[in-house]
């Protein structure tokens, strides 16, 4: 079954349980960065696409941003030729992997669970004599999926990691190494700044919580609650939450905005 018609049934599930935001621009877009910039020049060297909160911002130094969950920059093996460096040049990825990342949230709101598989192009070809000649089939690479087996048959692909992709995350060491430290961020993103969780605890569980910067996550819900409390609720909501990053210092904001680029040094 292709992508196409694995997609549907998720789409008519996310249209049935939560109607706001599906009326709603997505909540998850892409923008274009800055990967590798000369130190004398100035000049972007290499371009990348950040999968971001459209709701969420953080003020940097000298600009505001939006919150990014992780970034690419290898457009991914079928892609537009003669693209070279243009900062769109990975915009048709980094759109699918969102859009698939936006309907996998809506299944783990409903006991989904994020999996590391393996993509093997080579299941998708059609056997024998009478099929297309294909390309060489690359080897399988892993990929994590969402599974949920009271909507999808099969495990929904959110993103194949290649290694062009392992290659631009510093301190990452092969493709299996970046497709956990990947889903460690999903998970602490759907945790924060989706489900917006009140329960502390679950954050210290997050695997990401082990490493030193990995703990904003926790932190930023502790201030985030801290104010619910004087407000009389037990549980903040987006506009505290907006306020929380407005609050905490810039190293901090600062290390939850550098995740999505560069595993923490104590990511094992």
């Amino acid at each position: 079954m292709s992508f196409r018609y694995r997609i549907l049934p998720v789409l008519l599930f996310v249209a049935m349980f939560s109607p706001t935001r599906v009326l709603a621009e997505p909540h998850i877009a892409t923008q274009p960065y800055g990967a590798v910039i000369d130190d004398v020049t100035g000049e972007t060297k290499t371009y990348g696409q950040l999968i971001v909160h459209r709701a969420f911002d953080v003020q940097l130094e000298d600009t505001i941003k939006q919150v990014p969950i992780f970034s690419i920059q290898y457009p991914g093996l079928h892609f537009k030729e003669g693209m070279g460096n243009m900062p769109n040049h990975a915009e048709a990825r980094a759109k699918c992997i969102a859009e698939r990342l936006a309907a996998a949230w809506s299944l783990l709101d409903h006991g989904g669970e994020l999996i590391i598989s393996h993509d093997d192009w080579k299941e998708w070809h059609l056997p024998g004599t009478a099929a297309p000649e294909y390309a060489s089939s690359p080897d399988a690479y892993p990929a994590i999926y969402v599974r949920s087996d009271s909507v999808l048959a099969e495990p929904l692909r959110i993103m194949t990691i290649y290694p062009e992709d392992e290659e631009s995350y510093p301190w990452i060491t092969n493709t299996q190494e970046l497709a956990e430290y990947i889903v460690s961020l999903i998970r602490s993103h759907y945790l924060l700044f989706w489900k917006m969780e009140p329960d502390i605890h679950q954050y210290e569980q997050l695997e990401i919580d082990r490493t030193r910067e990995g703990k904003i996550f926790k932190e930023v819900a502790i201030r985030a609650l801290e104010m619910a409390e004087l407000l009389g609720l037990e549980q903040f909501n987006e506009e505290i939450l907006k306020d929380a990053l407005a609050r905490i210092a810039l190293p901090q904001r600062e290390r939850l905005y550098r995740m999505a680029t560069t595993a923490p040094n104590d990511w094992e």
